[in-house]
């Protein structure tokens, strides 16, 4: 099967933003155009199902997760993690991004059955931001060691570190000291 794109793409964003719409129902919080690019918000429960039908809807053919991430609002109590994902309609020559908020320790559906580089993207946001997915095939850390405290991502998270400044000096391989002078009235 050769696949030829057609050169512009076969929606407008504003038609993306209404067909989300119309398939998201009860779900759908907001939508909206941005710099050319269809933005979408629903709640959080939706997002499995969903993302099925951007996947199967023939107007839209989201064949492709292209990412999913997140973004730690800390203040924002009761909705701290915005959790985006970002999709691509190679046949339709289409774009969209869908956004969801969720709670401090509160979990979302995986959607690895439906795209499977969701198993490898969804790994990454939990690694680094702590949010969990229910129905995950394999959620466990993927850039950070096991046993790691913490997810360095999080606007919370201390930007030197865990254990700064004990381990700020040591800049080699092999653990030794700095050999400058700033660290010479340290005992450790």
């Amino acid at each position: 099967m050769i696949l030829s794109p057609p050169a512009t793409p076969t929606l407008a964003p504003a038609e993306i933003v209404e067909r989300i719409k119309a398939l998201a129902g009860d779900a759908y919080l907001g939508g909206r155009v941005y710099r050319g690019d269809p933005i979408i918000e629903i709640r959080p429960v939706a997002v499995t199902k969903l993302a099925r039908a951007l996947r199967d809807d023939q107007a839209l053919r989201f064949e492709l997760l292209v990412d999913v991430t997140a973004v730690h609002w800390p203040l924002d109590r009761g909705r701290e993690f915005e959790v985006v994902y970002q999709f691509r309609s190679v046949r339709n020559n289409l774009y969209a991004r869908l956004k969801t908020r969720v709670a401090q320790g509160q979990h979302l559906k995986s959607i690895a059955a439906v795209y499977t580089a969701a198993s490898w993207l969804e790994r990454e946001v939990y690694d680094l931001m702590g949010v969990e997915f229910d129905g995950h095939p394999d959620l466990r850390r993927i850039l950070l060691p096991d046993g790691y405290e913490g997810h360095p991502l999080r606007k919370d998270y201390p930007v030197e570190g865990p254990d700064f400044p004990a381990d700020a000096h040591r800049n080699d391989w092999f653990g030794r000291l700095d050999p400058d002078d700033f660290w010479a009235d340290r005992d450790d």
